[in-house]
């Protein structure tokens, strides 16, 4: 499961990076993206926030995981409450499947 929760931050992580690089490749950049990755990644240091060290993905680059960690906080709890339904919704999905398989 350790290894589950690494894919899925990862995979979140990602995702919001290229969520802002679209945005300003596309010219939909709004300036109040900048203030929530500042925001988020400023609470993130200040506060020693850093999710992928907590799920043991730490990097020999101070601060890393914690500026990270703040795009996360930037994309807000409405992104986040997103996912959770998402994964949480397909791990339902996942384990409906194998109760199925178990019967027959």
């Amino acid at each position: 499961m350790d290894m589950i929760a690494k894919i899925i931050i990862g995979a979140i992580v990602i995702e919001a990076i290229i969520e802002y690089l679209n945005a300003v490749l596309f010219k939909k950049f709004n300036p109040q993206y900048i203030l929530s990755i500042v925001v988020g990644s400023l609470f993130s240091v200040l506060y020693g926030l850093d999710l992928l060290a907590i799920l043991g993905l730490e990097t020999s680059v101070p601060y890393v995981g914690m500026v990270l960690t703040g795009v996360l906080l930037s994309r807000g709890s409405n992104y986040i409450t997103h996912l959770v339904k998402k994964t949480s919704s397909a791990t339902t999905r996942i384990f409906i499947n194998e109760e199925e398989n178990e019967v027959s």
